[in-house]
């Protein structure tokens, strides 16, 4: 998986590299980007962001980017905030808006991940990364122990979108979550048979000591009966 993530990142930093579309001034650290050089990444996107004179949307939409990817997140929150306050007539809005309940999740802010990347979806449902927002609300999900509202998103992303690169995870989600019930199931089975087989024991011991009860009163009455015919 990270072999095709890592493919996947590099053709597109290709595409952006020879695209008329991107600043000169871009090009060394969607370069770094490409070779995975998350921290050479970061500290030039950071020093371009910086400059009154080269900071753009673009600079530091990969700045957040490259934050990401280096798992400083805390950074690539503050940083999504900025841009979203800053460019707000920016093609990167929804990217940004996507990266921003990704870090938030990183993060394990899950309840604030789940309400980002669902305002994202509401806003943009055409968008590619859809299936991607779906999973990482599934997963906040997840982790808080909600496993049938999880289900519900991964079983959206089973069914709606096979051809995402979150299909096959979020199958395997799934699985664990049917697993899970169904080892709840057993245990509640087991605790029932349980309490059932406590409840008879109890039900037998006081049985038991009414019926010894009731012979040592009848020993008594015999006794009591043959002191009577002996007198």
């Amino acid at each position: 998986m990270k072999k095709i993530i890592a493919l996947l990142t590099l053709i597109c930093c290709s595409t952006l590299l020879f695209s008329q579309t991107v600043s000169d001034s871009l090009l060394p650290g969607l370069e770094a980007y490409s070779r995975e050089d998350w921290d050479a990444a970061v500290m030039f996107f950071k020093k371009l962001s910086a400059d009154k004179a080269t900071v753009s949307d673009d600079s530091v939409y990969w700045l957040v980017m490259s934050e990401l990817s280096a798992g400083d997140y805390k950074s690539a929150l503050a940083d999504s905030n900025s841009f979203l306050a800053k460019y707000k007539n920016s093609k990167r809005i929804p990217d940004i808006c996507y990266q921003k309940g990704r870090a938030l999740y990183q993060l394990k802010q899950y309840d604030e991940a789940v309400r980002q990347l669902y305002d994202f979806v509401k806003e943009y449902p055409e968008h590619k990364l859809i299936p991607s927002a779906l999973y990482w609300i599934a997963e906040s999900l997840f982790d808080t122990k909600n496993y049938e509202r999880a289900s519900l998103f991964y079983t959206m992303i089973i069914d709606d979108y096979k051809d995402s690169p979150k299909y096959e995870a979020s199958f395997y989600r799934l699985s664990l979550i049917n697993q899970k019930e169904r080892e709840e199931e057993l245990l509640e089975l087991l605790k029932v048979t349980h309490e059932e087989s406590l409840r008879a024991a109890e039900e037998y011991e006081k049985k038991s000591q009414k019926y010894e009860q009731a012979i040592l009163a009848y020993q008594n009455r015999i006794r009591e009966l043959e002191a009577q015919l002996n007198k």
